[in-house]
């Protein structure tokens, strides 16, 4: 994985790179992350810290997802690519066998020794919904390492292209001149990616190719409007097939990507069309449209809609995130759109990579 960089920008607007620290004790990295497992991911809530199992082993972090399935959270501590892969995956399958009961029996001693509430008070007030009826119906694992070597982002790339829902993080240190720490992540698969890959599983679903989400599309009135979207698209975003959605993500020059739009193949259920929802905060930060100019382009349906949550974002993504969500009545709402997007795409190309 790409080593992390920081820089501050300076008084007199010049950059000065913030040097990174090894972090002396991963100890202090599992204490933060059970601090505030936002640092990864704000769709978890920590249930357990070292947690025991049958296998002489412990598990750093358990976590729960805002779905109630299981993540194992395993930090590298020094293991061998092979090592801290098998390990995760040792621990996954425990995991996989633990019941609701089993993991109230875990969380809620855990929960209670914080100081917080029950796992249905803190699932709900974390997450902002109620604690699911059914827990474990999937679980991942995520390995967390200041850095992810070659050999264990090639085993941790390859289970996952097989289904095997596992990623990988560096989280790396940082102090600035004044003595201010700070901590910056990357992840090695994109978390969008996961996250769907984790909810189309979860759901005992399949991953829908393209041709299944336009014959979708076409059984609900909707696909000559699918299909103009998926086109008209195609040279300006990627589209990225999921169960009954695609992700509409930019791509930049160092391979990450983020989800601008996701549009469904399901009509809307009160109005019926084309259902989108759009990350308006990604669109002006990652292609300089602003928040005024995208709405003229939506239909007059188009209301705001919740997106801090979207996985992969940001803190200040999470704090200021403005999103918008509606639908398209006619293939003319479209093209509207359309053009906007490739009229932003001509004034500010170098915002827009293909």
């Amino acid at each position: 994985m790409q080593k992390i960089r920081l820089w501050e920008i300076t008084t007199n607007e010049e950059p000065k790179e913030i040097p990174s620290n090894e972090i002396s004790l991963e100890e202090r990295l599992e204490r933060w992350l059970e601090s505030d497992i936002a640092v990864l991911d704000p769709n978890l809530l920590v249930i357990g810290r070292q947690v025991g199992t049958p296998f002489s082993g412990t598990i750093d972090l358990l976590c729960l997802d805002r779905w109630g399935d299981t993540v194992v959270l395993e930090l590298k501590r020094g293991k061998t690519p092979r090592d801290v892969t098998a390990q995760a995956l040792d621990y996954a399958s425990w995991v996989n066998d633990l019941s609701k009961d089993d993991l109230l029996a875990i969380a809620n001693p855990y929960l209670k020794s914080k100081g917080l509430l029950s796992l249905e008070e803190a699932f709900s007030e974390r997450l902002g919904t109620p604690l699911p009826d059914v827990l474990n119906d999937n679980h991942r694992s995520l390995i967390v390492a200041e850095e992810i070597d070659p050999i264990t982002a090639r085993i941790v790339r390859y289970l996952s292209d097989k289904g095997v829902l596992i990623n990988a993080a560096t989280v790396q240190h940082f102090t600035d001149s004044d003595g201010k720490q700070f901590l910056a992540q990357v992840y090695l698969i994109e978390p969008e990616e996961a996250e769907a890959k984790a909810l189309s599983k979860s759901r005992r679903t399949t991953r829908n190719t393209l041709a299944e989400l336009e014959a979708m599309a076409d059984e609900n009135k909707i696909g000559e409007m699918f299909r103009r979207m998926r086109e008209g698209t195609r040279y300006m975003l990627l589209a990225r097939p999921y169960s009954r959605v695609i992700f509409y993500v930019v791509r930049f020059d160092n391979g990450r990507q983020r989800t601008l739009l996701i549009v469904s193949s399901d009509p809307d259920e009160e109005s019926g069309g084309l259902t989108f929802t759009a990350h308006v905060t990604r669109f002006q930060n990652h292609l300089k449209v602003r928040p005024e100019e995208l709405q003229t382009w939506l239909p007059e349906n188009t209301k705001e809609a919740d997106v801090t949550r979207w996985a992969g974002s940001s803190p200040d993504e999470r704090l200021n995130a403005l999103g918008l969500k509606g639908s398209f009545q006619s293939v003319e709402e479209v093209d509207k759109f359309l053009n906007g997007l490739r009229n932003s795409r001509s004034s500010m190309s170098e915002a827009w990579p293909i």
